[in-house]
């Protein structure tokens, strides 16, 4: 994927994480509360004392994509109507781009104050491997 888009490729922090090392859980910079869940890459296990987070009442997070699924966990609905306006403006030339594409290419803004996350881990387990999670945060939004 291209990531020559102002608005997302400025806010991105890349995050390379061993495979065999536990995930510790990502947390808001602004709020504190997790907005990530570390897991035990052995186990798959979230780490101790975390649950998913509740997307809706951290006011600071835009959104949690997950690449291999190909989804928004969560989206918050005012960024999901400016990827949709984004797809009708683009015409026949949306129709080939997911959601994520649009917003990480094409979508004007992400907030006031935006910071994405992408978390990669890696390793060796029959041949190399890595998963990756996106974490969007308008840190402008704290209360």
């Amino acid at each position: 994927m291209a990531n020559d888009n102002k608005p997302f490729s400025g806010a991105l922090i890349e995050i390379d994480w061993d495979f065999e090392e536990s995930v510790p859980p990502l947390r808001c910079p602004i709020t504190g509360e997790i907005v990530a869940v570390g897991y035990d890459p052995e186990t798959g296990e979230f780490a101790e004392g975390c649950e998913q987070p509740v997307w809706q009442k951290i006011p600071t997070v835009l959104f949690h994509y997950i690449p291999e699924v190909g989804e928004f966990d969560y989206i918050k609905p005012e960024l999901q109507n400016e990827i949709d306006r984004t797809r009708t403006a683009m015409g026949e030339g949306a129709e080939d781009l997911d959601d994520f594409e649009l917003l990480q290419d094409h979508v004007g803004s992400i907030g006031r104050a935006p910071l994405v996350f992408c978390l990669t881990t890696h390793g060796m387990a029959c041949g190399p491997i890595s998963t990756s999670i996106y974490v969007g945060l308008d840190l402008a939004a704290a209360r």
